[in-house]
C-alpha cells in the first residue's frame, strides 16, 4: 500500500494522516474523504447520530428516564428508533415556509407511566410505547397500568446532558445505527420548505399500534360502521385508545371487535386492510441500496438503447 502523505486536519489544524474509516454496515475500510486525522475522527464519528433529529428527540427523552429504563443494547434502540419513525410517519407535518404543524397530533405514550408507585419508573421501550392521541396522554398522565406489564423497573442514575453521550457510547453502536436509519445533523438557520404529508388517522393508528403490540387485529373502524352508533370513527377510535390505557389490551381488542364491518362488500377488502395495518421495518440504508442499484439498470438499458 502506497505511503500516506500528511494533510492538514481540519478539526485540529494538525499535520497529520487522514482517518482510515470503516463502514459499519459492511465493514470495509478506506482513507477519510475529508481531511480529518484519527483522533478528531474518532472524536467526531458518532456525531451524524446526536445532531439527527431523532438523536435530539433521544436526548430530551432520557432526560425523563434513569439508566435502568433506557434500552439495554443496540438492539432495543433500533426498535425504539422505527416507533419513532412510525410515529412521526403517523403525526404528519406539513410547513407553509415559516412553521411547522402536525397534521394529526400524536404523542409516544408510556403504557406502564413513566413515574410509577414506589419509585418505579417506566421503561423507554418501544414494547412499552403506544403511539396514541396526545389530548388522551395528558387527560391520564401517570394513571397506573391495572396490571403489571413488567416494564417498569427501580430508579437508577440520573441522566443529564453532561453523562447523556457517554452512556449512548457504551451501550450502543452509533455509527451503525446512524448509517442503518441514514441520520443527518439537523440544518441551522435554513428557509423552510414549503411541504405536506397525510399522516395516519385515529382509528387506523388504533389498529396498527395494537397489532403491533401483539394483539390479533384484523380491521380497521370504517365509516359504514360509525354511521350505525351514530358516532365517528376518530371518536370511537378514541374511546378504546383510552380502554387501553385505563383496563388494558384484551378488552380493548374485544371492544374494537364490536365496530367489525359485517359486509365485507360494504368495506374494504381484506388485502387492503392488511397492507393499512402493516409497518415497513425495511432499513432506509436497504431502500438506499435497492435505489441505486434499480437506477444503475435503467442507465445500462438506457446505454445500450432500451
Amino acid at each position: 500500500m502506497a505511503k500516506q502523505r500528511p494533510v492538514t486536519c481540519r478539526e485540529c489544524g494538525k499535520r497529520r494522516v487522514k482517518a482510515l474509516t470503516t463502514n459499519p454496515i459492511t465493514g470495509k475500510q478506506r482513507r477519510s474523504t475529508i481531511n480529518i486525522c484519527q483522533d478528531c475522527h474518532s472524536k467526531t464519528i458518532d456525531y451524524k447520530f446526536f445532531s439527527s433529529s431523532f438523536g435530539q428527540w433521544l436526548r430530551r427523552a432520557f432526560q425523563r428516564q434513569c439508566t435502568n429504563s433506557i434500552p439495554k443494547n443496540t438492539n432495543e434502540l433500533r426498535d425504539l428508533i422505527y416507533l419513532w419513525k412510525f410515529y412521526r410517519k403517523a403525526c404528519g407535518f406539513k410547513s407553509d415556509g415559516e412553521v411547522v404543524t402536525k397534521t394529526y397530533d400524536y404523542q409516544l405514550c408510556h403504557i406502564d407511566p413513566l413515574k410509577g408507585e414506589n419509585g418505579l419508573v417506566g421503561k423507554l421501550i418501544s414494547t412499552n410505547l403506544m403511539i396514541a392521541p396526545a389530548q388522551l396522554n395528558r387527560e391520564l398522565s401517570n394513571l397506573p397500568f391495572p396490571y403489571n406489564a413488567q416494564q417498569s423497573v427501580q430508579k437508577g442514575e440520573e441522566i443529564t446532558d453532561d453523562n447523556f453521550k457517554e452512556i449512548c457510547r457504551q451501550r450502543y453502536n452509533l455509527p451503525l445505527l446512524a448509517a442503518e436509519f441514514c441520520m443527518i445533523p439537523q440544518k441551522k438557520n435554513k428557509a423552510l420548505p414549503v411541504f405536506e404529508s397525510l399522516g395516519v388517522d385515529v382509528q387506523t393508528t388504533l389498529s396498527k399500534e395494537l397489532k403491533r403490540l401483539g394483539f390479533p387485529v384484523d380491521h380497521i373502524i370504517e365509516e359504514s360502521v360509525s354511521h350505525k352508533h351514530n358516532k365517528t370513527p376518530e371518536a370511537i377510535a378514541l374511546d378504546i385508545f383510552d380502554t387501553f390505557f385505563k383496563v388494558g389490551g384484551t378488552l380493548a381488542l374485544s371492544q374494537l371487535n364490536n365496530y367489525r364491518e359485517s359486509n365485507d362488500e360494504d368495506g374494504l377488502s381484506k388485502e387492503s386492510i392488511k397492507k393499512l395495518l402493516e409497518y415497513d421495518y425495511t432499513l432506509p440504508s436497504e431502500k438506499l441500496r435497492v435505489s441505486r442499484e434499480k437506477r444503475k439498470q435503467k442507465d445500462y438499458w438506457e446505454d445500450i438503447g432500451f
